[in-house]
């Protein structure tokens, strides 16, 4: 029996609850009842396939080729087995989405309602239910079109122009209304609609089917499943349905590629078990922190596409910025309890009328590799006068005559320079810009240059930024020492400006 529940435990309530009533029409002597057993017995018998359990294929039988008078007993008998079966505990309850002000309502619905299938999450506003659809994993939702902050059409349209959501079964709960308010419903994708006061068994009934279908109907190759958020294909077809409608709409439509900076090495130095759960978080941060009507997608690796529907370019540079604040501010745990943050980067563009999806995603991620090269963190799009942005180098270097070479040197080639003539300064800059590159002169006046080597390489922000040390000391023991505590280069002065520029190009190239 544990093998038949996980599949079709709403499907055996839903028939389970329509033989109940049958039953109770064939005591009533009518005649439909007999038919109603007979189809709901073909049906469970269909369904057969999946059962391990022979005696009850045979009972299901031989009420489907029973004599009416003979009807009775069969049925007595197969109740208890169906009430059985839907009574085991489930490994994953489903959850339901009331979206319900009247705490009074609330319970009543709870109570009539109560199954071992399912479990309730309650939100008495629009606001509270789009939170919830993008937090939790809501298998069907209940909904009142009359709220405190709004009508509840409205949320069912962005329920079904959400691919995350849109397969979500919803049935309406409402005080008797016209037609017109019916007929508005099922055209914005209401899979049922029920008046109050309404039959409690139906509606059971109603939500077990829906359950049931709904679990059948879903294609477990939509979601990714690692952060169950939709994947490639699915946003592919967002894209296709939403650049169309805002084609005919004449809203703007933008979209933007992000990938986890550094992720890598949260791999290979914690486990691919923690790159998981970074992921997740990711995932989490990204949904609580973006409208419910943003297409969030997991594109591949550490990559992210998110499509903003009636958005422009400035307003989701504004959102991507929020998310990359809130990410910025997060700190994970490693098993070995090491603390550590991420960031991402991110290319945005707009989507112009007739843009196919591959040529929208080519404009995004060419930012996005931009967004790479000028050091990580940052999200970029044409706004940013890319063309004249210019990769940021922090000096640290006491000595104002070898500071002003570099800069003018490096200026030249097209840099942005940060001067910091001791360490104090520099640990401030960290805060303050995102750097490319840092030069690292080992003599400095109030902190040794290893010693601040040391504090870049605690500091999230500068963490994995290359460092060159520059130094009028060539012992080897120093240069060892040097690259033990995280130098990606070491040059000893005085040395070729070229030179210096030909060994940083190569560090930021990598």
């Amino acid at each position: 029996m544990e093998d038949l529940l996980p599949r079709s435990s709403e499907g055996i309530k839903a028939h389970l609850n329509a033989l109940r009533v049958a039953q109770k029409a064939m005591q009533d002597r009518k005649s439909e009842g007999i038919g109603s057993v007979r189809r709901i017995a073909r049906s469970l018998l269909h369904a057969a396939s999946s059962f391990k359990d022979t005696s009850l294929q045979k009972l299901l039988s031989e009420i489907e080729n029973a004599n009416d008078d003979d009807l009775g007993p069969h049925l007595d008998a197969l109740l208890p087995r169906l009430g059985a079966l839907s009574a085991i505990e489930p490994v994953h309850k489903r959850m339901v989405l009331l979206v319900e002000d009247d705490p009074l309502l609330v319970r009543v619905l709870e109570k009539q309602l109560a199954s071992t299938h399912q479990v309730f999450c309650i939100a008495k506003t629009l606001k509270e239910s789009e939170l919830a659809l993008s937090q939790k994993d809501i298998s069907l939702v209940l909904l009142d079109l009359m709220l405190p902050d709004g009508d509840g059409r409205d949320l069912l349209l962005r329920v079904r122009q959400n691919p995350a959501t849109a397969n979500i079964p919803v049935i309406v709960l409402s005080c008797k209304v016209g037609q017109d308010v019916k007929t508005e419903c099922f055209a914005l994708g209401a899979d049922a609609f029920f008046e109050k006061p309404y039959d409690p068994i139906a509606l059971s009934t109603a939500i077990a089917a829906k359950l049931h279908r709904a679990a059948n109907a879903s294609s477990p190759g939509s979601l990714d499943p690692v952060t169950h958020l939709p994947n490639r294909m699915v946003f592919y077809r967002a894209f296709a349905q939403t650049a169309q409608l805002a084609s005919r709409t004449q809203e703007p439509l933008t979209i933007a590629i992000l990938d986890l900076d550094r992720f890598k090495s949260i791999n290979d130095i914690s486990g691919h078990q923690m790159g998981d759960r970074v992921l997740q978080t990711f995932a989490s941060l990204l949904m609580q922190t973006l409208r419910t009507s943003d297409v969030i997608a997991r594109w591949g690796g550490e990559e992210f596409a998110v499509l903003f529907p009636n958005t422009d370019l400035t307003q989701a540079r504004f959102a991507l910025n929020k998310a990359l604040a809130a990410l910025r501010k997060k700190t994970f745990e490693a098993p070995d309890k090491r603390q550590f943050r991420i960031t991402f980067s991110a290319g945005v563009t707009p989507v112009t009328p007739g843009m196919s999806a591959d040529a929208a995603i080519a404009e995004a991620d060419r930012y996005l590799y931009l967004a790479k090269a000028l050091g990580r963190n940052h999200v970029l799009s044409k706004e940013d006068s890319v063309d004249r942005l210019k990769r940021n180098i922090l000096l640290v270097e006491d000595d104002d005559f070898m500071a002003s070479l570099l800069r003018r040197f490096l200026e030249k080639a097209g840099f942005r320079i940060f001067h910091a003539k001791n360490g104090e300064i520099a640990l401030a800059l960290c805060s303050e810009a995102v750097f490319s590159l840092i030069t690292l002169d080992v003599k400095l006046p109030d902190i040794d240059g290893f010693k601040l080597l040391e504090r870049f390489r605690e500091n999230h922000a500068v963490r994995h930024v290359p460092v060159i040390m520059l130094t009028s000391k060539g012992d080897e023991e120093d240069v060892i020492r040097g690259f033990r505590l995280g130098a990606d280069d070491y040059i000893v002065k005085p040395f070729s400006p070229s030179q210096f520029l030909a060994r940083a190009n190569r560090l930021l190239e990598k």
